[in-house]
Order: structure tokens, then C-alpha cells, then sequence
């Protein structure tokens, strides 16, 4: 899982959380793909860092896979703070996951701010909504599939601004549910 946060006039109040739900059999021939499209030089393939180009590459890879990709996009007044956008669109997207049969979630670790997210998922775990989910934050260098999570925020962004061809080419792999408070 990772996040994307448009902002500013782009798409005010907006906080996109993107996943990949990928069975073990296929995880690695897909890590591997997803490798090969990292420029030498980065420690991770990165949407926003990529050009017109390359994104149609990673576009086209992600086509080539059997997996379940999930876009989960919380829209709040823009004046609520970021972590709280999180929040909403994380508990979300876990709810989508569970009743999806999900059992381990990856997000893409956030330095310090990691420990909003495990008081969060604290407190889901006590209302019961997150029971028998593990849940792991790792650098986004270390875990490939995180990258192709960081893209499907990235196509789910562009489609938010009217962008949707990447998205048509992802349409039977893609699910997007927009979430209002």
C-alpha cells in the first residue's frame, strides 16, 4: 500500500491510497518486473518521478500481471489536516481489503510519522475492524510491490483530473471507491 496526497489546486482535500493485492505464486516474477523498470540510478521506481514515457511502461508491465489493484481516495474539506485525510481513507481501504480475504498488509513506511498509523490501526484493532490482519511498514526501496502501489496512486490521480487512459488500460485489474466526509 501507498498514498499519494495531490493537493493544492490539483485536487483539493484529496488523500489517495493505492494497492496491489498480489498471490504469493506471482509475487516474485512480478517483483522482479517491476525491478526492471527502476532507473539504475533511484533506490525505487517512482510514479511522480517518471515521464509520460516511462509511466506507459509501467502501465503496460502492470497489464501483463494477474492481481487485484485497489484505489481508495478520501475526500475531505481541505482544510482537515493530512494525517487525518490518512486516517479516513486508510480505515477505508482496510475494510476493502479484509472483505477482499486479505491477510498482511505493506505500507510503505513513513520515517516517524509510522507511528500514526500504528495508533490508528491500535484503535481499529479495538473496534474489531482489523482482526487478523498483520500489518508491516517497510522503505519503499526494499519492497517492490510498494512500487507498483505508488503507480496505481499515481493512474488513480490522473484519472481524478480527467486523465483516464492509463486508467482504461487498468480497468479489469482496478477497482476505485472515492469516500466523502
Amino acid at each position: 500500500m501507498d498514498e499519494s496526497e495531490p493537493g493544492g489546486d490539483r485536487d483539493p482535500g484529496a488523500y489517495i491510497l493505492g494497492a496491489v493485492v498480489v498471490a504469493d505464486a506471482v509475487a516474485e516474477p512480478f517483483r522482479e518486473a517491476l525491478r526492471e523498470l527502476k532507473p539504475r540510478s533511484a533506490r525505487k521506481l517512482h510514479w511522480s518521478e517518471s515521464d509520460a514515457r516511462h509511466r506507459t511502461g509501467i502501465v503496460e508491465m502492470l497489464c501483463g500481471y494477474t492481481f487485484v489493484a485497489l484505489g481508495v481516495v478520501g475526500v475531505t474539506d481541505p482544510s482537515v489536516r493530512s494525517e487525518r485525510r490518512r486516517r479516513l481513507a486508510l480505515e477505508q481501504l482496510i475494510l476493502e481489503l479484509r472483505a477482499g480475504g486479505v491477510d498482511r498488509v505493506v505500507l510503505e513506511s513513513r520515517g516517524p510519522s509510522d507511528r500514526h498509523d500504528r495508533a490508528h490501526l491500535d484503535a481499529l484493532r479495538s473496534r474489531k475492524l482489523v482482526h487478523g490482519l498483520v500489518f508491516e511498514h517497510l522503505p519503499g526501496g526494499r519492497e517492490p510491490l510498494l512500487w507498483a502501489a505508488d503507480a496505481i496512486c499515481g493512474v488513480v490521480a490522473l484519472a481524478r483530473r480527467g486523465e483516464t487512459g492509463h486508467r482504461d488500460q487498468l480497468d479489469h485489474l482496478l477497482t476505485i471507491r472515492e469516500h466523502r466526509r
